[in-house]
């Protein structure tokens, strides 16, 4: 598009639009460029638009109604001075017409920012949106789908793990096949002394060889095994707690009272509290046991873990 004056410049584009049934709505949609200047830039109030964006404005104009838009910028740098017109530019003028004036102030060499500018210019600012929203919508969804792989596996690792309940029975057969090897066995009588002015005594009497777990005021635990015979005394301030493995195998006394055995001989004692009122807590625990033969009777040292299998 060559043209010889500034308002053929700017008519040939409304007509070049106007002649491909493009309205400035379809610019505009498309764009995004504001419609006023759109008007703007046919009208050549080229002032109206903003500074530094005539170039950039004009460019994509250009191109949405199917021009060359370097050659519509070219036009427009000699028309407005910014460019020196070539003399075969300067021949095809009509006859009688002036070359546009050529700024005193026109540099005659690129300056940085006006290379940037130029870069600006041919930037698809529309493509530029697009691909940045595409790219941000493909990294929302890795990210998803990889926060979802993860808990997916986690699950799955979640379920391979297989939790094997055990009853509290079951537990104290454990700690009594263990303990049996491992846990001091009484030989004498014995007194456990409170540090404080003690509140009450109790006083176990073993009548079968048992296991016990000892707990005096919540804090002094202890493990042993009482043969048949001996006798402990213990001395509390606040409460002592049992773990028995044979429900009959021990005679329980609370000062100088005789409560008895706590249970059958089918049975266990998995907690067993008391203080100087008497029993708090008892939670007994039916077990199933080996029929005793008449050797095992006749046994002078019973095997260890025989009082619960």
């Amino acid at each position: 598009m060559r043209v010889a004056s500034v308002k053929e410049f700017y008519e040939n584009l409304k007509a070049k639009r106007q002649e491909k049934g493009i309205s400035l709505e379809d610019i505009y949609e498309r764009t995004r460029i504001p419609r006023h200047y759109l008007q703007a830039i046919e009208a050549g109030e080229m002032d109206k638009l903003p500074r530094g964006y005539e170039r950039i404005y004009l460019r994509r104009y250009s191109r949405e109604i199917g021009l060359d838009p370097d050659e519509v910028i070219h036009d427009y740098d000699l028309l407005t001075g910014r460019l020196t017109p070539s003399p075969e530019e300067t021949a095809s003028l009509s006859p009688g017409e002036n070359p546009p004036p050529i700024s005193e102030t026109s540099p005659t060499r690129s300056s940085p920012t006006g290379n940037m500018r130029r870069v600006v210019e041919r930037l698809n600012l529309d493509r530029i949106h697009k691909v940045f929203w595409i790219t941000l919508a493909v990294l929302t969804i890795s990210v998803a789908g990889y926060m979802t792989y993860q808990q997916y596996i986690f699950e799955e690792k979640s379920r391979k793990i297989e939790v094997k309940e055990i009853s509290i029975s079951e537990l104290i057969e454990d700690l009594q096949a263990q303990d049996s090897l491992l846990t001091p066995q009484l030989s004498d009588n014995t007194v456990l002394r409170s540090e404080q002015r003690p509140q009450f005594t109790v006083e176990l009497r073993a009548l079968e060889r048992t296991w016990v777990r000892e707990i005096r005021d919540q804090k002094d635990t202890t493990e042993y095994i009482l043969p048949v015979g001996l006798k402990r005394s213990i001395e509390a301030v606040d409460q002592v707690k049992f773990v028995l493995g044979r429900a009959d195998g021990v005679e329980i006394w609370l000062n100088g009272k005789n409560l008895g055995t706590m249970g059958e001989a089918d049975q266990v004692v998995l907690s067993l509290v008391l203080n100087r009122d008497g029993i708090v807590d008892k939670r007994l625990k039916k077990v199933t046991r080996p029929p005793t033969t008449r050797s095992d009777t006749a046994s002078a040292s019973p095997a260890p873990g025989d009082s619960l299998r």
